[in-house]
């Protein structure tokens, strides 16, 4: 798709936007060397969304081996689209996009955590086939 594109380090001040709109606040600074790490594994990969040459969405992926599947597993890790095209295709092509990239790689499935308050996110995955599991545990180190 023409839209979507790898990220880069000079996206990380639109990142930090798209990140605020969930209520995550960060300097730009933070969110370069974030970049930085994540575009240095080859276990991950960022995408963007441009329309107009502006970002109006991001996307990370981690793969990651399995040992009790036979493909590896493909976790989103953010994903957020600009508050002010929503619900215009957005995030179905950049969805469509990743998934399709996971079953390349040979995915056996793909995985998220979405904040229990994000109902109108719920939904929109759900629609793409997403199933809803009731037990994540988290641990603050």
């Amino acid at each position: 798709m023409d839209n979507i594109r790898n990220a880069h380090l000079d996206d990380a001040g639109k990142i930090r936007e798209l990140l605020e709109q969930l209520g995550y606040l960060h300097t730009v600074e933070f969110i370069r060397t974030k970049l930085a790490c994540l575009l240095g594994d080859n276990s991950y990969r960022v995408f963007v969304y441009e329309i107009d040459e502006i970002v109006v969405s991001f996307i990370t992926l981690h793969f990651s081996v399995q040992i009790a599947y036979e493909g590896e597993f493909t976790t989103i890790g953010f994903f957020v689209v600009d508050e002010n095209v929503r619900s215009k295709g957005v995030g179905k092509a950049m969805e469509e996009y990743c998934t399709n990239l996971a079953k390349q790689r040979g995915c056996a499935l793909m995985e998220l955590y979405s904040n229990e308050k994000r109902v109108d996110a719920h939904r929109f995955y759900e629609r793409q086939g997403y199933q809803s599991y009731k037990k994540y545990f988290m641990k603050m180190l």
